[in-house]
């Protein structure tokens, strides 16, 4: 299977997950226009953290095909496009440079075995916590929060939106295993608890200070 690449700094597209993506540059336009014309998918693949140029060596080898579900035609033959993940993949060989990337790859199955229904419910009760904890802090309204059925998808949604590093969003993503992807998140979960709740103890100590004006002030008034 060889397909287009679009490289991009800072964003680890994951399976089901839509994303939005604004094309400006003349060789993506052309990339896109081609896909939307024929029905094609891209591959959405990582650029390594700090680097300065796209090489073989700064992209990402595992990535994650990418079906263009809506389009918005812009000025310029600019364009806004919703973007659908489906299958992770990885780059065996680069097939094209210029205009733009091109690879041949082949399509990675998530290995579900040992993916317990225990360690999906581990999952699900700290993300709901984190989210919890999340919207009381911001104090926005909390949403209802719909999660998927299956352990696999629960690993690819949870892994996108936490707010961890790309390079380590891309090691989740490389993982074949969902077990291992699910039992990585329940350690990204509980340090981002963590945070959280030193920022509400944190928060509560300041409520407290501005409650309390200038008591514990030294008093120089004689």
């Amino acid at each position: 299977m060889e397909i287009s690449l679009f490289p991009l700094p800072n964003l680890v597209l994951f399976p089901h997950i839509v994303v939005p993506l604004h094309i400006f540059e003349e060789r993506y336009k052309s990339m896109i226009n081609g896909c939307i014309a024929s029905g094609e998918v891209f591959g959405l693949v990582l650029l390594r953290t700090g680097a300065d140029e796209e090489s073989e060596e700064t992209i990402h080898r595992v990535g994650v095909t990418a079906r263009i579900v809506e389009v918005e035609r812009l000025d310029e033959g600019r364009m806004n496009i919703l973007c659908e993940g489906e299958q992770r993949f990885r780059i065996y060989r680069f097939t094209q440079q210029t205009p733009f990337w091109r690879g041949a790859v082949d399509i990675i199955e998530d290995d579900e075995r040992n993916a317990t229904e225990a360690l999906y419910e581990q999952v699900a009760e700290l993300y709901r916590s984190v989210v919890d904890l999340s919207a009381k802090l911001s104090g926005s309204q909390e949403a209802e929060l719909v999660l998927p059925d299956s352990s696999t998808d629960l690993s690819y949604m949870v892994s996108y939106v936490l707010d961890i590093e790309s390079e380590d969003k891309q090691k989740l993503l490389e993982m074949d295993s969902t077990a291992e992807r699910l039992r990585m998140l329940l350690a990204h979960l509980t340090d981002t608890l963590r945070k959280l709740e030193q920022q509400r103890a944190h928060k509560e100590v300041m409520k407290k200070v501005r409650g309390n004006g200038d008591l514990g002030m030294p008093n120089t008034k004689k």
